[in-house]
């Protein structure tokens, strides 16, 4: 009888993890689906045909999995994950670093790009590509990738984003923003929200501060300096001065560096 109890508790808990298992895989792929259809409807609202945005939608995936938050290692972020120059505009754009912006902000960024200093890529992955068909859709995905991101590997890599736009276009998107006056409010939600972040800024001054989540450590007050290392989420650091009205100027491996106090609080 004991042996009969015992082999009921393990296949319960054996059970009760394929449960938990199942949840945690079941919420990441809605996770996905959900920024998939949020960044298709920024895509189609910009005026994109549903080829030209599966075309783009292919790189993002490839490059972020449609996760704006993505980064890799400290050199590329966000869905695009832009770098250098490119970065540095985008975080003096938003006043934040990429993979901190929403959505909404990332995909505007992409079609400021797109309209400005990448117009050649634009004019070249895009314009020319205007029938609402998988073939289409392949090419977008092919010229972006050549275009746009120019990856190291330019043979294979720009055939598989050509493949995976053919195989989006093939699936339906449920859109959630795509009216002009939807895309109004949240520009008026991003002012806002800048406006907000400045006034916030006044109020640093020094003391103990605790990381609200991993926090980059820099050469200098800007988010340009060059980064020497990350502090966890919940490190406790002591600010001796504020400059630029949100860095705070701390002691880091016996050197005097600078951390972003948009990331930590006062204790």
């Amino acid at each position: 009888m004991k042996k009969i109890s015992r082999v009921i508790v393990a296949f319960a808990l054996l059970l009760a993890l394929s449960v938990s298992l199942f949840h945690t895989s079941a919420s990441a792929i809605t996770t996905t689906e959900r920024n998939r259809n949020e960044i298709y409807s920024q895509l189609v609202a910009r005026g994109l045909t549903k080829a030209q945005a599966c075309g783009i939608l292919a790189n993002i995936e490839y490059e972020s999995s449609y996760n704006p938050n993505a980064w890799y290692k400290n050199i590329s972020y966000g869905l695009c994950q832009w770098q250098g120059d490119r970065l540095k505009v985008f975080q003096d754009t938003y006043k934040t670093e990429a993979q901190r912006a929403s959505i909404y902000n990332q995909i505007s960024y992409l079609f400021t790009e797109l309209k400005g200093k990448e117009k050649n890529a634009y004019n070249k992955s895009i314009v020319p590509y205007t029938k609402n068909t998988a073939d289409e859709a392949y090419n977008v995905g092919y010229m972006f990738c050549l275009k746009f991101e120019r990856p190291l590997d330019q043979k294979t890599n720009p055939v598989k984003r050509g493949n995976k736009a053919k195989e989006l276009f093939a699936m339906n998107f449920t859109t959630t923003t795509s009216s002009s006056s939807s895309s109004a409010k949240k520009t008026s939600t991003v002012k806002k929200t800048v406006t907000t972040t400045v006034s916030k800024l006044k109020t640093y001054t020094t003391g103990r501060y605790k990381t609200t989540s991993k926090l980059k450590v820099r050469t200098g007050a800007t988010t340009s300096s060059k980064s020497v290392g990350v502090l966890k989420k919940g490190a406790n650091v002591t600010v001796k001065s504020v400059k630029s009205k949100k860095w705070g100027k701390i002691t880091y491996k016996k050197k005097s560096r600078y951390v972003s106090l948009d990331y930590a609080k006062k204790v």
